[in-house]
């Protein structure tokens, strides 16, 4: 619910003028704001504890990049942040709707055909979220929105940073108990089959209003996730047997996304097509009166750029407040993302409002954001000045002054610029053996296996980790491409793809995969991954792999 400022939260944020506050979950607060042409937004700040914690800081700066690439008409992409300034912060648009987890404690339960309208929804957005590399891990009622025109899955990928910080924190616990799949429960690797375990979790909780492993003291409810089996009896007869292929102990026994939403088409096909929507009657009196409270709020004015120093006292709040480098990465990418994540959200009823929310917890706290840059955030126009006439000019005199002997200026000849080779030759190096925590650097001939940098948070151009979370890795300034089957490492390729990440997760990670890698300084690289060796907590576990590298390869047009 949206309720007024109060004294310690801030008027403003990046140039988004502050109107109301959404709620606060674990990671931090949500506000109200709206974009200069009147859209509503929401921002969640980073509580500060959280934030001066490096670790974490650098996991959510991965993860937000990694959220931002996920589109897809059931999620609510990131579309605006600022994860390197003092007050770590991300944005997306409004969703105008209850959260799942509202609904069914204020009306009850969901009827058949919309518990699988949803899960359908769902699982579409899963097969977006993990097709962009991203593991939701923290799938549960209030982290899904219900609006006009279908659910939508917030906050994917972002607890992962969260998790990275519990790992050197007593007292953080990632994710939410009750919907925890069990390799997650006991610290293993968290793959795209954990949200497909939370989504059965969410199916039981949507149709019979309780988590099927129970209630009580989270010690003990993941105690029963581990060791026993959920409790079923009161879901739909139709739905049983899919929430319990969802709920199957072992991963590789569950199904993909993509399967949960054919069997939902199949349950929707006798379902009658009703007048008022996919939701009951009173949660979509509910979506109504949620539109109704945030169309009438008045837009609010973009907050003033105030003079003051470029950088500002660490705390800062309000317009002109970002770092320097940061100001500069943001403009005309951030709107053209904006328009096209927005664009993704069908429009809601009485103001085509696009639809998200971040955060949230277990009692409802629900909100979104997004938004884009103006000119106004940055302080100043962009205009010219007229030249002023310099105080040492001349005094104009009244003799004519005698015209000038013509002569004739040679042509300038344009100064040859180097330009590098646009299909160097490729490097080709064989049986390279990258044992965990090491990385390699293309620049190297040939690339040798080093440890790490800083502390183990370093990744170089490629890199290897199992430990807690298997994964390849790359530095946060270049991009990888996992390529899909079929398709040729070739240079070409490549440079065509756009599918960025900087981290494959362990479920994408098996013999034979190819991987397109682009640094910062142009190289780029094909990874072709022959053999993973994995013992479980240990630094023998290693990857083997055979390499291309076409250096100084990549060109400004393809990388645009």
């Amino acid at each position: 619910m949206l309720t007024p400022l109060a004294a310690d939260d801030p008027p403003s944020i990046a140039g988004y003028r502050i109107t109301h506050r959404v709620g606060a979950g674990g990671m931090g607060r949500v506000y109200l704001s709206h974009t200069p042409g009147g859209r509503p937004v929401a921002i969640k700040v980073i509580h500060p504890e959280l934030a001066s914690d490096p670790d974490f800081r650098q996991r959510l700066q991965q993860e937000v990049r990694a959220a931002q690439r996920v589109q897809g008409p059931y999620t609510a992409p990131v579309i605006d942040s600022d994860t390197e300034g003092p007050r770590p912060w991300f944005a997306a648009a409004y969703v105008a709707g209850p959260s799942l987890y509202a609904a069914v404690r204020t009306h009850g339960p969901l009827p058949l055909p919309a518990a699988a309208r949803l899960l359908a929804g769902i699982a579409e957005a899963l097969r977006g979220i993990h097709g962009a590399g991203v593991v939701h891990r923290d799938l549960k009622p209030s982290n899904v929105l219900l609006a006009q025109d279908g659910p939508r899955v917030i906050d994917f990928g972002i607890s992962r940073a969260l998790d990275f910080t519990s790992l050197t924190r007593s007292g953080f616990t990632a994710g939410t108990p009750a919907f925890m799949a069990p390799e997650q429960a006991m610290g293993q690797t968290a793959t795209a089959a954990v949200d497909i375990f939370s989504l059965g979790m969410v199916a039981a909780f949507a149709t019979i209003g309780s988590p099927p492993f129970g209630d009580g003291p989270p010690p003990a409810v993941l105690y029963r996730i581990v060791h026993e089996e959920p409790d079923l009896a009161g879901l739909p007869p139709a739905l049983r047997e899919l929430t319990a292929r969802c709920l199957a102990r072992e991963p590789a026994e569950r199904p993909t996304a993509a399967e949960v939403v054919e069997e939902c088409q199949r349950l929707l096909v006798d379902a009658p097509e009703s007048a008022d929507g996919w939701l009951p009657p009173a949660v979509a009196a509910e979506v109504e009166r949620h539109l109704s409270t945030v169309t009438s709020l008045p837009p609010a004015v973009p907050a003033p750029a105030a003079p003051g120093p470029a950088v500002p006292p660490p705390g800062a709040w309000g317009p002109g407040t970002l770092p320097p480098a940061t100001a500069q990465r943001r403009g005309r990418g951030r709107l053209v993302a904006f328009l096209l994540a927005t664009g993704l959200c069908a429009a809601l009823a009485g103001g085509a409002i696009g639809a998200m929310v971040l955060g949230g917890d277990d009692n409802g706290v629900e909100a979104g954001s997004g938004g884009d840059d103006d000119a106004d955030t940055r302080g100043g126009d962009g205009g010219q000045e007229e030249p002023s006439p310099s105080p040492t000019s001349p005094e104009p005199s009244d003799e004519p002054e005698p015209d000038p002997e013509p002569t004739e200026q040679p042509e300038p000849e344009p100064e040859p610029t180097e330009q590098p080779d646009p299909n160097p030759e490729p490097e080709d190096y064989a049986d390279i053996d990258i044992p965990a925590r090491y990385m390699i650097l293309f620049t190297d001939d040939p690339p040798t296996p080093r440890p790490v940098d800083n502390g183990g948070h370093g990744r170089g151009d490629f890199s290897y980790s199992y430990f807690t979370n298997s994964s390849l890795s790359t530095e946060p300034d270049n991009n990888m491409v996992l390529l899909e089957p079929g398709q040729d490492g070739s240079l070409d390729v490549c440079r065509a793809e756009t599918r960025f990440t900087n981290d494959i997760v362990s479920n994408y990670i098996s013999p034979g995969i190819q991987i397109c890698v682009t640094t910062a300084r142009g190289d780029i690289a094909l990874v072709t991954l022959n053999e993973r060796v994995t013992r479980t907590n240990s630094p023998s576990s290693y990857v083997n792999i055979d390499l291309t590298v076409w250096r100084s390869a990549s060109r400004p047009d393809a990388d645009n």
